[in-house]
């Protein structure tokens, strides 16, 4: 009997590179004419120079201040950004945030009173340096350059010591901190100027506990409430906030499942080539030795028996899923590495960087396939602030090497979006999960208690999807040996190690590995959903709970899985594969592109630094974009809805048949550098993931028809032995 339709796995025979035709970039039309430029820029330029001059020496690393310089809403293209003032005013650019105004004027025609996306560059100046722009800027011999790039700035000023105080209320005269830096973990002369002026304000800060990322220091602190003001002075500071507490499935919610434990399997794992890492509460008994490794660092062996049944719990969800589907669980796909990384000891790390250090060592060594996370801080996400989990994730997942779940917390019913995702969910390189209502296949939504969205831009649709976690009233099962039984469960930590079991699940049957970011698109592109699905709930849907669903397909449609290189400022042309059938057939097609990209944690506007511009075209149509609603009319469009450099983009659309004749997607490739325009020939190549699926509309079979049609097409191997279900 011919056993069900496999993926097709090597779609990318039907992609090339192509010329990137252009018709030359459109000059630039500018809102201010210079004279208006020098009116509203020199009295600020002035003004921050003497601000800057009255500040305690002390609080100026190298004598500089944070001055914050607003691009006006048309200029915000990476090629159109003052990068000519920037270096020749050797001006050090610290990193953006995004922002909303209302400009003082605009173009002809275009008006508006409502505000309108911006960007706000941080950057690091002497009073002297400002003092020469001035003079720069009012001289009419100036280069041509320099004076169209003052003339797209809309607004100059010095970042304001409020302005790096951050969701502090509260009448403690002690205040836990959290502190950003402007700078790198390196500089010792910034730490150093630190550490000074902290003293002098009787802050104490953890050094010893920092973490750098590029362009960012995080590290912990307290400081007594009085003297925040005087040390929110200090201008390499970017963000002073609260510490928050850790999130591990909280609230708990646990109670004994009725019922007879199902037995162990007495199989070894499908495929033991595989490094899945658990970062979590630890386990503390050997039950499932056979398949499982726990490192205890010897800081943690004294613990609490709630982060040990946590542990278990996500374990147990991990190797072998719901417990109550069967007398004997079911073989796992995969041996596990459960990394202890929290104990009695974080009663004392009440910042949790010890904690998140645990995490780091283990993700710098570069080897590990898969890894969840179903722990972190209890706090929403905030647009412009980054956080260090998720910077420091980002920076290992970026790389493509790792896929990693995260648990998007269980504050959902918080009103005030204080119940939206929390970090490091907000990584844009990793599989955010929340939690699914229900198994039921109808009746499902977001659980209650799950984070919603969205993220920020890029990483706007997060959570990426849903997994079944349980509910009050449909518990989700698990053995937990801990508890010496069942126990029926409910939260997004278990909704997370889920949907990796699928997607770890579906590498291991499979004879040549599955790229992660192969696997984060299949994911995403195999989610159930529907049209009136809130994005902003359900991710992109329910994943599939089957790691054989992520590989197979229906009579009536194709999968095609395409997997290559694209160069900077290059364009690659991947054809469709279109089935011959009869005229008046509906075709429907859904598309996922995905790819994993570094990211610059100081410019939260221009986080990723890769983007990907894609076209449709069909017959004899011109092409178009398939991903937006319709043409963007800048880049301030392109950022709003965040299609440019999202690094997931997904769609479907139908069509008639005979409209896809010669159907193909052009894809552009842009890099770029903390928001600026970079030289591509400098640039990496960005490893591309795109997932099609063609469907007959009234389930005409098209499978065959495909592979016939396209006999260079080939379905995914499975390992041997390995037969899937019918």
């Amino acid at each position: 009997m011919a056993g069900p339709n496999l993926l097709i796995g090597n779609g990318e025979v039907l992609a090339k590179p192509t010329d990137r035709k252009t018709g030359g970039s459109n000059p630039s039309r500018f809102v201010y004419t210079m004279e208006q430029a020098r009116a509203r820029l020199a009295p600020a330029l002035a003004e921050i120079a003497l601000a800057l001059d009255q500040l305690p020496a002390g609080a100026k690393p190298y004598g500089q201040g944070t001055v914050v310089m607003t691009i006006h809403p048309r200029h915000l293209a990476k090629t159109r950004m003052p990068h000519h003032l920037l270096k020749y005013a050797n001006l050090k650019m610290l990193g953006s945030k995004g922002a909303w105004i209302v400009p003082e004027r605009d173009l002809p025609g275009r008006e508006k009173q409502t505000p309108q996306a911006a960007a706000e560059v941080y950057l690091a100046a002497q009073s002297d340096t400002l003092r020469m722009l001035k003079r720069l800027l009012m001289d009419d011999q100036a280069n041509k350059e320099l004076q169209r790039d003052f003339r797209t700035i809309e607004r100059i000023r010095l970042l304001q010591p409020a302005e790096r105080l951050l969701n502090l209320e509260g009448d403690d005269a002690q205040v836990d901190l959290e502190i950003v830096l402007h700078g790198e973990g390196s500089d010792d002369v910034l730490l150093d100027s630190l550490e000074a002026y902290a003293a002098d304000c009787g802050v104490q800060v953890g050094r010893s506990k920092l973490l750098s990322v590029r362009g960012l220091v995080f590290m912990p602190a307290v400081a007594p409430r009085a003297k925040l003001d005087s040390f929110a002075l200090f201008t390499a500071l970017r963000a002073v906030r609260r510490l928050p507490e850790l999130r591990m499935n909280r609230p708990t919610i646990r109670t004994q499942a009725e019922g007879e434990a199902p037995a162990l399997p007495q199989l070894d794992c499908v495929d033991p080539s595989l490094r899945v890492v658990v970062f979590d509460g630890g386990l503390g008994v050997k039950d499932f030795g056979r398949w499982c490794k726990e490192e205890v660092p010897a800081l943690l062996d004294s613990t609490k028996a709630d982060y040990l049944l946590h542990g278990n719990e996500v374990t147990s969800a991990l190797l072998f899923g719901p417990a109550d589907q069967g007398a004997v669980l079911p073989q796992p796909y995969f041996n596990v590495e459960h990394h202890r990384v929290i104990g009695s000891a974080n009663e004392v790390d009440v910042d949790l960087y010890d904690c998140m250090h645990r995490v780091d060592a283990v993700l710098r060594s570069g080897e590990v396939d898969f890894a969840n996370l179903s722990l972190g801080p209890r706090m929403c996400m905030d647009d412009d602030q980054p956080h260090a989990w998720t910077a420091m994730l980002d920076r290992h997942l970026g790389k493509g090497r790792t896929f990693m779940t995260v648990a998007v917390g269980n504050d959902g019913t918080l009103q005030n979006d204080k119940g939206r995702i929390q970090p490091p969910a907000d990584a844009v390189n990793a599989l955010t999960v929340g939690s699914a209502s229900s198994r039921s296949e109808f009746m499902w939504g977001r659980a209650d208690y799950s984070c919603y969205g969205p993220g920020r831009t890029p990483g706007l649709v997060k959570p990426d999807g849903l997994a079944f976690g349980g509910t009050s009233q449909e518990p989700l099962v698990l053995l937990n040996p801990f508890a010496r039984g069942l126990t029926g469960v409910q939260g997004t930590s278990y909704a997370a190690p889920l949907a990796l079991r699928t997607a770890a699940g579906a590498r291991a049957l499979c004879a040549k590995p599955l790229t992660a970011t192969a696997l984060r698109a299949l994911m995403i592109h195999k989610a159930e959903r529907s049209e009136n699905d809130d994005r902003r709930q359900v991710g992109w849907g329910r994943f599939a709970s089957n790691p054989e669903d992520l590989l197979t397909c229906g009579d009536h449609e194709v999968s095609i899985l395409y997997q290559g290189h694209i160069k900077a400022g290059g364009r690659m042309r991947i054809r469709v594969p279109v089935p011959p059938v009869a005229m008046g057939v509906k075709l429907t097609i859904t598309a996922t592109f995905c790819f994993s990209s570094p990211v610059d944690p100081a410019d939260p506007v221009s986080y990723t630094q890769h983007g990907l511009t894609i076209y449709f075209k069909r017959k004899d149509d011109d092409p178009v974009p398939f991903f937006s609603l319709g043409d963007h009319e800048g880049e301030q469009e392109l950022r709003a809805d965040g299609n440019k450099w999202e690094t997931v983009l997904h769609k479907t659309a139908q069509f008639e048949a005979s409209e896809l004749l010669d159907t193909y997607f052009d894809v552009d490739h842009g890099a770029r550098r903390r928001g600026m325009a970079v030289e591509n020939k400098h640039t990496a190549s960005l490893p591309y993931v795109l997932v099609v699926t063609v469907a007959s509309a009234k389930g005409e079979q098209i499978y065959q028809l495909v592979r016939q049609r396209y006999t260079q097409l080939l379905p995914v191997e499975l390992r041997t032995r390995i037969r899937l279900g019918t």
